[in-house]
């Protein structure tokens, strides 16, 4: 009975291309799953920088303070330009998995750790090999700039220009570049943050290695010598010379201090202690400091800006291997900031170390300064060091130090897991004494863009190899019926 009612049905019409009509269906499915497994792949990096950031600036919390522990940053930790946090607490400068840098092609040649108020860690990455903090990279006062070179988020590719800085805003992420100063190494900020002074160097050496610095034994001026001292201004990008140095030998990193209102500056011409007034220029002679004396650092003023401090050498002067710097002995001695006279002695420890800066003084006289111990070994100790003894090629750690008057120094930082070459610390939480915060670990998210890209790629690989291995092996079975 089916088959007679079979026989009595119009057969259906069926295109003779039906099977081809079903193939190029099938593939169409095929292509459209392949692409839309591709498209997640390629899209989520982007959707993963832009949920990681840029984040909402945090404000810094009332009770901000320096962390009383740091860490080395993840080797991914998000740059400022990226994902900025705010006013930072501390710089940080040194070696290991995220601080550092290469001099290699297409690496950065400096990072450096922006420790923000609220406990984040961010990068500041340069093209400049070896930077430091506190020396050619310098924190401002509120701890909202950082002055540094003008190669922030360059990779070593291209020779660096002279007369070009850039100045990066933490609370943005932007960085404002300068070109054609008359200057270009940051020496010191002024009080207010709004405006830094620079040194324009008359001279570089050919050989970096052969230069001797000054005010540390058998000294050498051949580039520490003479040049001028100017003042830029951030908000109109201005400069105007303030002090021309002559033929005397001047140190970048400690020759320089601002008073507390910003009117006037400290520097130290060979042995003679100038007061400069930022205004005009007009200087006078302060103090005529002893051959082993030397000004503090630009945190030499004291809160209340009645005094300045200058460091006095005890031990090895001319000639000195790291080990021999490493003996050393600083004492802190006051001068009146209007007499120039010694003041009385205040108690203070005397401070070990290679070389020592001060950073800054708490409002009850306690001073604030950074001890930097150099790298021993007997190989390199058979001859006097030629190297700064606070330069990236000798120093093996430095510490941040509160030393009391009346005795007792303390450490205020301690390192975890991490080897710091130098640390600049925002003055405001100094003058405050705020110390001892809060110290959380680097996160791993925001993370920097190329860790996207990174994960990106084999992925992507991988989907394009399985997509084909696919394709391929539907093709062979739709082949073996043919045969």
């Amino acid at each position: 009975m089916l088959a007679a009612e079979a026989d009595r049905m119009p057969p259906a019409r069926v295109p003779e291309d039906l099977w081809l009509r079903g193939r190029r269906r099938h593939q169409r499915r095929i292509g459209g799953a392949v692409a839309a497994v591709l498209a997640v792949a390629l899209a989520l990096p982007s959707m993963l920088v832009l949920a990681a950031g840029p984040s909402p600036v945090a404000e810094a919390p009332a009770d901000a303070a320096v962390p009383a522990r740091v860490y080395d940053p993840l080797p991914w930790q998000a740059p400022v330009a990226q994902s900025p946090r705010g006013r930072a607490a501390v710089l940080l400068s040194g070696s290991g998995n995220g601080l550092g840098g290469h001099d290699w092609p297409w690496t950065y040649g400096s990072k450096i750790a922006a420790v923000g108020r609220d406990g984040s860690y961010r990068m500041l990455r340069y093209a400049d090999t070896y930077l430091q903090v506190g020396q050619q990279v310098r924190l401002s006062p509120d701890g909202r700039y950082v002055v540094g070179p003008d190669s922030v988020e360059d990779l070593v590719v291209l020779r660096q220009v002279p007369g070009r800085l850039s100045v990066v805003d933490l609370t943005t992420g932007r960085a404002r570049h300068f070109e054609r100063l008359p200057a270009d190494v940051p020496v010191a900020w002024r009080p207010d943050s709004a405006a830094l002074v620079l040194w324009r160097q008359p001279e570089r050496p050919l050989n970096e290695n052969e230069v001797t610095p000054p005010f540390d034994g058998n000294e050498g001026k051949h580039g520490y010598a003479g040049g001028s001292l100017w003042l830029l201004d951030l908000a109109t990008g201005g400069s105007r010379k303030v002090l021309d140095l002559g033929a005397a030998v001047f140190d970048p990193i400690n020759s320089v201090a601002f008073t507390p209102d910003g009117r006037h500056l400290a520097v130290q011409l060979d042995r003679t202690l100038v007061l400069v007034n930022a205004a005009d220029g007009s200087s006078r002679a302060l103090a005529t400091l002893g051959a082993g004396q030397r000004l503090a650092g630009t945190g030499a003023f004291t809160a209340d800006g009645s005094r300045l401090a200058v460091l006095e050498l005890d031990g090895c002067a001319v000639a000195c291997t790291s080990a021999a710097r490493n003996q050393r002995q600083w004492r802190l001695v006051t001068l009146d900031a209007g007499t120039g006279r010694a003041g009385p002695d205040g108690g203070f420890d005397r401070v070990p170390g290679a070389a020592v800066r001060v950073v800054g003084w708490q409002r009850d006289g306690t001073a604030v300064v950074v001890a930097y111990q150099d790298e021993h070994n007997p190989h390199y100790d058979r001859d006097p060091s030629i190297d700064p003894p606070a330069g990236y090629r000798t120093v093996s750690k430095a510490d941040l130090l509160a030393v009391r008057p009346g005795g007792g120094t303390t450490q205020l930082i301690r390192p975890e897991y991490v080897f710091i070459w130098d640390i600049d610390v925002a003055h405001d939480l100094v003058v405050d004494g705020r110390f001892g915060g809060p110290s959380p670990a680097p996160a791993a998210f925001p993370a920097a863009r190329w860790l996207y890209w990174l994960v990106l790629t084999p992925t992507t690989g991988l989907l394009l190899l399985v997509a084909a291995v696919v394709w391929w092996w539907r093709r062979v079975r739709r082949r073996r019926p043919a045969r």
